[in-house]
This record gives C-alpha cells, structure tokens and sequence, in this order.
C-alpha cells in the first residue's frame, strides 16, 4: 500500500498535466479536441488495465523476483563455498607438495636401512654356512683318514697273516701240521 502511495500522486500529477494540454489545444479550435479526448479515453484506459495488471499479477511477480533473488544468493552461496573447498584442497595439495621431498627422503632413507640390515642377515647367514661347510669338511676329512687308517690297518693284517702263513708253512712239517689238525678236531669235538 505504501508503494501505491509514492506512485499515486505522480499519475494524478500526470493526468492533470495530460488533460490541461488537451483542454488547451481544445480551446484555440481546431477540431483536434476530439482527437484530444479520444487520446485521453485511451491512457485513462491503458491506467485502468495496467492497474488491475498490476493488483492481478504483483504478487506473482514479486514472490518470482524474490524466489529468483534467493535463488540466485544460494547459488553465490554454493559458489563461495566450493571456491573456499577448492582453496582449502589447494592449499592441502601445495602443502603435500612442499613436504613431498621431505618424505621422498625418509622413504629413501627407509629403505637403504632395510637394504642395510637384509645385507647384514645375508652375510651372517653366509657366515653361518661356511662355518657348517667348514665343519662338515672337517669331519668328513676326519672320517676318510680313520677309513684310510682302518684299510692300512687291514691290509697290514693280511699281509701279516700272509707272512705269518708262510713262515709257518715254511717251518712246519708234516708231523707239526697232523698235531694241529687233531687238536683242533678234538676241540671241535669237545664242544659239540
């Protein structure tokens, strides 16, 4: 109502103003009264319209321009809101950038520890090994030199018994052999 307020007085002021000028060319004769009037009738007329235009439609179109309004500050809204998001992840992005070396680095040093300490367990292992094969070579040595002593150790036998057989076939005769062959039976005999 106030809005009617603030227009109302321009529209009287412009309507007077409108009918005087055509009461005045009316006035000097020209026969373009009528055509004054007529001229009158039709924006008195276009008022009317636009006025029941406007008590028809104002709320309509106030309530779109104010929906529109809103709209549009919601979406400046969301805007700000992605472009703060936005700033906020580049800023997060640039700051991993600069600690990227940092951790490039660490990492680095990370794994030349690990390789450090898998180097260390391979060489201790290997230690380990050459040890049991050094240990293993040992005995293995020992075993072949007992092996070794035990051959000797029989083949001086035989050849102690082949000596041994044939000295005593060389010194024994015939009557020595037929003694041992019957002592020898009647202590087979003796144990049966």
């Amino acid at each position: 109502m106030k809005r009617y307020a603030r227009v109302i007085p321009f529209l009287v002021a412009f309507s007077l103003v409108f009918v005087t000028l055509c009461l005045a060319a009316d006035a000097e004769g020209g026969g373009g009264g009528r055509k004054a009037w007529d001229m009158v009738w039709r924006i008195f007329n276009f008022l009317i319209l636009a006025g029941i235009l406007y008590k028809l439609l104002a709320d309509k179109i106030r309530k779109y321009f104010s929906d529109r309004r809103i709209e549009i500050a919601e979406m400046l809204q969301e805007a700000d809101d992605a472009k703060a998001e936005a700033e906020k992840q580049l800023a997060d992005v640039q700051e991993k950038l600069k600690n990227v070396e940092r951790d490039v680095l660490d990492i680095r040093d990370a794994i030349m520890g690990e390789l450090e300490n898998e180097k260390q367990r391979i060489i201790d292992e290997g230690k380990v090994v050459a040890e049991r094969l050094i240990e293993k070579a040992h005995w293995t040595a020992e075993q072949e030199v007992l092996k070794a002593k035990k051959e000797l150790l029989d083949q001086v036998v035989d050849m102690a018994g082949d000596m041994a057989g044939g000295m005593v076939s060389k010194n024994l005769n015939q009557e020595d052999q037929k003694t041992i062959i019957e002592e020898y039976l009647k202590k087979v005999v003796r144990e049966n």
